[in-house]
């Protein structure tokens, strides 16, 4: 059996390769977990490698961090936090070996999802700001006023830029940035300022009463929360125990 074909300077894998894959797969992971057999969560080493957005950065990751350091202290975490393309083109580069995201609901055959949770996308200013209090708030009434938006390739950015094109509408946003936290701070502080976020980004000033979502009859947002890793992945115990933390935490609310 064949499982490249060498022509000249060129190696491509043969069906027969192609096929081969899932078997060679779950060897090595059957070996992982075997050299791992006789050791305890707390006795495992190594490096697991996790790519996620800066939102979810920051409201899952004080908890999940913590929780598998208890369970594998020997364990590095690697944490990178980018836009959608950038991990995602690292998962399919074996850089990382989990991602969990925020975005639309993906399907490729490439990747094993094993969680996903849909989330609202909403549009927040300061309790100061009188559109805070209205209930009668259109689109249309929202794009003169100065937004921090986040950078183009985030994708409830970009989900909030579809839906003013699909009404006709635009906004030149005074600012723009990739970090969610500052985008909160700077709402917080100046009550004239409108951004469009993750309801659970949000949820802490709501709480504090620092900050209010402007109910927009006419512009309903959401993303999925997704998890997923490359189905050519070997799924060490280093990493399943990562799956299984992350979900543990995913499941709960914000």
């Amino acid at each position: 059996m064949q499982l490249f074909d060498r022509i000249g300077k060129t190696v491509s894998i043969t069906q027969y390769g192609k096929d081969f894959v899932s078997y060679a797969r779950d060897v090595v992971s059957a070996i992982a977990r075997a050299s791992a057999f006789a050791s305890s969560d707390s006795e495992l080493s190594g490096t697991v490698r996790v790519g996620t957005l800066n939102s979810l950065l920051t409201a899952s990751f004080s908890n999940i961090v913590p929780l598998y350091h208890e369970r594998f202290p020997h364990v590095q975490i690697s944490l990178h936090a980018g836009n959608i393309a950038s991990i995602t083109e690292m998962l399919v580069k074996n850089e990382l070996d989990i991602i969990y995201t925020l975005d639309e609901q993906i399907f490729d055959t490439q990747f094993v999802k094993v969680f996903e949770a849909q989330e609202d996308v909403v549009i927040v200013t300061n309790t100061e700001n009188p559109l805070s209090a209205r209930d009668d708030v259109h689109l249309a009434d929202l794009v003169s006023h100065p937004f921090i938006l986040m950078n183009h390739g985030n994708p409830y950015r970009d989900q909030f830029d579809r839906e003013l094109a699909r009404q006709d509408l635009s906004v030149e946003p005074f600012l723009e940035l990739e970090s969610d936290t500052l985008a909160l701070k700077l709402i917080r502080e100046n009550p004239e300022y409108l951004s469009v976020l993750p309801r659970y980004t949000a949820k802490m000033s709501i709480h504090k009463g620092n900050l209010a979502i402007i109910p927009v009859a006419d512009c309903q947002m959401s993303q999925w929360r997704q998890v997923l890793y490359h189905r050519n992945k070997v799924i060490t115990p280093q990493i399943q125990g990562m799956l299984d933390v992350i979900l543990e935490v995913a499941k709960k609310p914000f």
